[in-house]
């Protein structure tokens, strides 16, 4: 079966994180905690997994309520650039999941794009979000290997999304769904 997956990240304004933050941090909470989960990550980490076994992980719980999500993001209304990729058969983190690999990942906040940050956490995570993208030559290039017309926005627009909302003193809500 086809499906189309998509991942958005959203500046948002102070009072949208304070409102609709512990709810979502609280499903994001979980979701890390999850044992399964937890197990799942570390293999990663240590070993690798299959392209499907990475596609599991990288489903975070944000995506299970798409209704909620747009009502969210509406909340948001227009407080900066945003990013928004989609991509066939896939969800586009995974992509980028692949290409840093487990450590640099781990450099993100959130679960695979699913993230809920607030201002000050927004600026604070700056410079560890700067060095997850600051990548030498090879790595550069391997990376950009993996881009595919699906998946084009992807890599760049974190970081000029992150830089945005850090100015603007804008918090960041960030989920990938299949709508």
């Amino acid at each position: 079966m086809s499906y189309q997956a998509m991942w958005f990240l959203i500046p948002a304004p102070a009072d949208v994180v304070e409102r609709h933050g512990p709810r979502l941090r609280a499903l994001l909470d979980a979701h890390a905690a999850d044992p399964g989960n937890r197990a799942l990550r570390r293999r990663w980490e240590r070993e690798g997994l299959a392209p499907e076994e990475l596609e599991e992980l990288a489903v975070g719980p944000l995506g299970e309520d798409p209704d909620g999500l747009y009502a969210v993001w509406e909340d948001c209304g227009t407080a900066g650039p945003c990013a928004a990729v989609q991509a066939r058969n896939r969800y586009p983190v995974l992509g980028l999941a692949h290409g840093l690999g487990p450590e640099r990942t781990a450099g993100l906040p959130g679960w695979f794009g699913d993230v809920v940050v607030g201002p000050e956490e927004v600026r604070a995570a700056l410079p560890a979000v700067e060095a997850v993208f600051d990548l030498d030559g090879a790595e550069r290039r391997a990376l950009d290997a993996l881009r595919t017309d699906d998946l084009s926005g992807l890599f760049d627009a974190v970081l000029l999304v992150w830089r945005a909302a850090a100015e603007a003193g804008h918090g960041l809500i960030g989920a990938q769904f299949v709508p």
